[in-house]
């Protein structure tokens, strides 16, 4: 047994570590011996939050949101970033990670979505129906830009691959084939099931990143 297992009976497992479900996105698990690659501590969400969301967008990708939850008792982030696909013009993945840190290590489990065919469909329609209703109300193309793409966990944050309106929540229900509303709906239903080794959960808590 290794330090996670969750409810795989309904998945293919391809891998040691990987397993595709229906839809054909994978789950990765990870343990690696290192540090937690994370930017500050769990208990200071805010800063947890405008630092990812910075060191995402400096990788040139975007965090669409981050919440600490607990799972198996222990604190854990639980995050959906995106990111251009490599050498191709269009075209997102999307990636949602349960990070469970650890002093010294931590485990993670990743579902990937990626758009395929025709792509930027929910952008479109979204942002079609956000410049309406902004419109109506006598907004600004130039402000309504800035609202369509201003990070909710910074403001003031540029570069990499813009959050947008279209990646809330709220839109899954009217695109449930879309990568990002698979992610979601992924991690929302496996971490029910998710169950932490004994020796993993006795080791001591993450503090924070270490100061240089």
């Amino acid at each position: 047994m290794g330090p996670l297992i969750f409810d795989s009976r309904d998945w293919q497992q391809v891998q040691d570590n990987v397993w595709v479900n229906a839809d054909g996105d994978p789950a990765i698990l990870d343990s690696p011996a290192l540090p937690p690659d994370l930017p500050a501590p769990l208990e200071d969400l805010d800063g947890l939050r405008r630092r990812t969301a910075a060191h995402t967008a400096a990788r040139g990708g975007g965090l669409v949101d981050l919440e600490v939850i607990a799972l198996d008792g222990l604190a854990t982030v639980r995050q959906i970033v995106k990111l251009p696909m490599p050498d191709q013009a269009s075209g997102v993945a999307y990636i949602g990670s349960f990070i469970v840190p650890r002093a010294g290590r931590s485990v993670v489990l990743r579902i990937q979505g990626v758009e395929h065919g025709v792509t930027g469909v929910r952008d479109a329609t979204v942002f079609e129906k956000f410049m309406a209703e902004r419109s109506e109300h006598g907004i600004s193309v130039p402000e309504t830009m800035a609202e369509w793409t201003r990070h909710p966990y910074d403001p003031a944050l540029e570069g990499g691959l813009p959050r947008n309106g279209a990646d809330d929540q709220e839109w899954d229900a009217h695109f449930p084939d879309h990568p990002l509303s698979r992610v979601r709906r992924t991690l929302l239903t496996v971490a029910p099931t998710i169950r932490l080794d004994a020796g993993f959960k006795a080791l001591p808590p993450f503090a924070g990143p270490a100061i240089p």
